[in-house]
């Protein structure tokens, strides 16, 4: 069930037209993958100076190790422990990454030792300085290890900016099992979203003939089952199930960074939780796991879907004008920014939809993709993952903004956009809200 090791470090040319290469040349999951660290940096590296970065919870978990190996192996550790702000935990935007960038000396390679912030700061940085990285797995909270992909905060709004994928990848098997429940359950809810996203991408596709490609949207079809099936073993912490886990996330990164942008893993559900982050950094209410609120955002996005198919003819609704500047406060300039930018798709999407035909070849294609919304709130519960808006400390009146919001902030469409398209949303969140006891 590992990472398949033919398709690391691999480049060829896809039947989707494109060329698809997969930087990462090494994936490692075994107890002695901290051990191989040195090996693997020396096959990889001229120098021997390291920039190790990790927060301050991951270095007791695994990065005092790693600069302890590292060291006894004659390497150079240059250590960065990030500094806390939100909610005493560290935070992936462009002043950290500015104020990082000031401090940090030069260095042959980056470590991030970590996942989430810990993960993309390292990834952004070590671009941007033209340095390799390579990353140790603390949790399996995320799907961004191995994407290209990172997602900052700039000027307040959450954003998808490229870099590059690591180099290679350090699992133990015992630090992943060991850690947080919280933070695995977090790595299930971002594997869930795949059906949404998958299918706001085929919508894309339809639409606006954006790059679609089977090989990436298939990636994982294989390993589903073994945790959408069986998400209770997860809570027991079987390692076969944690395994399953981790290669889906691991494969999903790699399908991001094969096509070149978020479109398999991110859609209409990532908005929700997007929204949530963005909101708290305008009221300072908290937010909690990044993964936890994709997966209840995939259970409204399903539901929204599942509302979309069941349309026989559609009545054609134009969405807002402008976004609700009040709501946004000081980052509304950039919010309007993105969805300003959105309004000449959204024109496309209303012309082709007062098409009967075209109404019926989009709910073929969307219907094959899409996933009961009852189907993922059941993995969810038996996973004991973050299900209802409590289990992540949001109130559904919060939670219904954020929905009712999402649309603003991002220039690609979603489900969410197609759903005030069609005149589900606004009146159908709270609908959602109901049926599915969030």
């Amino acid at each position: 069930m590992l990472v398949k090791k033919s398709i690391l470090g691999t480049t060829f040319n896809c039947p989707c037209g494109n060329v698809h290469s997969i930087p990462t040349k090494h994936f490692i999951y075994a107890p002695d993958a901290i051990d191989k660290i040195p090996e693997i940096l020396s096959s990889e590296l001229n120098g021997r100076t390291v920039n190790l970065i990790a927060d301050k919870n991951t270095y007791l978990a695994a990065g005092e190790s790693v600069e302890k190996i590292l060291e006894n192996s004659g390497w150079n550790v240059q250590l960065t422990i990030l500094p806390e702000k939100e909610n005493n935990k560290p935070v992936c935007d462009d002043i950290t990454f500015a104020n990082l960038n000031k401090i940090l000396k030069p260095a042959d390679a980056f470590l991030a030792v970590g996942s989430g912030v810990v993960n993309d700061l390292t990834k952004w940085i070590s671009f941007e300085r033209g340095v390799p990285y390579a990353v140790v797995a603390t949790a399996a909270s995320m799907n961004g290890y191995t994407a290209e992909n990172v997602a900052p905060a700039i000027n307040g709004v959450k954003s998808m900016i490229h870099a590059r994928a690591p180099f290679a990848v350090f699992v133990d098997p015992e630090i992943i099992i060991s850690s947080p429940y919280e933070l695995t359950a977090s790595g299930l809810g971002d594997l869930l979203a795949k059906p949404v996203s998958t299918t706001d991408w085929v919508m894309n596709n339809k639409f606006f003939n954006e790059s679609f490609c089977e090989e990436c949207a298939s990636l994982i079809n294989e390993i589903e089952p073994l945790y959408f099936n069986n998400s209770e073993k997860l809570k027991a912490r079987d390692p076969e199930a944690i395994e399953a886990l981790v290669t889906g996330l691991m494969y999903t990164g790699f399908a991001m960074t094969m096509i070149g942008f978020s479109a398999p893993a991110s859609g209409g559900e990532h908005m929700f939780s997007h929204t949530l982050d963005m909101m708290s950094s305008v009221d300072g209410i908290p937010h909690y796991f990044h993964g936890s609120q994709v997966g209840i955002g995939t259970i409204i996005a399903a539901a929204l879907y599942e509302r979309i198919l069941s349309i026989d003819k559609p009545e054609i609704h134009k969405m807002p004008d402008k976004i609700d500047e009040k709501f946004w406060g000081n980052i509304s300039g950039s919010i309007a920014e993105q969805y300003n930018a959105k309004q000449e798709k959204l024109q496309i999407m209303r012309d082709k939809l007062s098409s009967d035909d075209y109404w019926s070849e989009l709910k073929s294609l969307l219907g094959k993709r899409a996933r009961p919304a009852g189907k993922i709130a059941e993995c969810l519960e038996k996973a004991g993952a973050a299900r209802y808006f409590n289990d992540i400390n949001c109130s559904t009146e919060r939670a219904l903004a954020a929905v009712l919001h999402s649309h603003e902030i991002r220039k690609r469409p979603t489900v969410i956009d197609l759903a005030w398209t069609l005149g589900i949303l606004p009146s159908s969140a709270g609908e959602i809200f109901k049926e599915y006891s969030l």
